[in-house]
């Protein structure tokens, strides 16, 4: 007898818990195409309206961001295999990037980077709002802080505001 009513109940328990709801599904996933740049400070912002080469990539728990922060399209290296080192050196400042995971609410994504551009950067964290309409990714970083803790110059002075595309299969 007491062996059946450990049986029923397991049996009920599983039934209940095969009848939760499921989670919610993450909005982000996917691949996010740059459309525009703005950077925003309480007096001016500077906008990139048709911003140059840019993505932001969400899985289930990573994220990857490389963007070109600039209006003028990058210029190719003459010779491909063997840049020269201002080449290099206008390669390098020409894109930013970093990647590592993240969490998120219905409105916030707070990452952690693995790699960055930025040597040392590795464990640091940048904060963002957003919003999604249709396949329309508006985020904006907030505020950023370095792995000892510390904060950027900008902090609390400027955010930066991207605008990008859901990349369709």
């Amino acid at each position: 007898m007491k062996t059946s009513i450990v049986l029923l109940c397991s049996i009920l328990f599983t039934a209940c818990q095969n009848n939760k709801p499921t989670a919610h599904k993450n909005p982000l996933l996917g691949s996010w195409k740059m459309q525009k740049v703005t950077w925003i400070s309480q007096d001016k912002s500077h906008p990139i309206e048709n911003a140059q080469a840019g993505v932001f990539l969400f899985t289930s728990n990573s994220y990857s961001i490389q963007w070109t922060p600039t209006k003028e399209a990058r210029i190719a290296f003459v010779n491909l295999s063997q840049p020269t080192e201002k080449e290099k050196i206008a390669g390098f400042t020409s894109v930013v990037f970093n990647a590592g995971s993240y969490e998120y609410t219905d409105k916030t994504v707070t990452t952690t980077t693995y790699i960055a551009k930025v040597p040392g950067f590795e464990g640091g964290k940048q904060f963002y709002n957003y919003s999604i309409n249709g396949d329309v990714l508006t985020i904006t970083m907030y505020d950023e802080t370095y792995p000892d803790g510390s904060k950027p110059e900008w902090s609390g002075q400027w955010k930066t505001e991207f605008v990008l595309q859901r990349v369709k299969k």
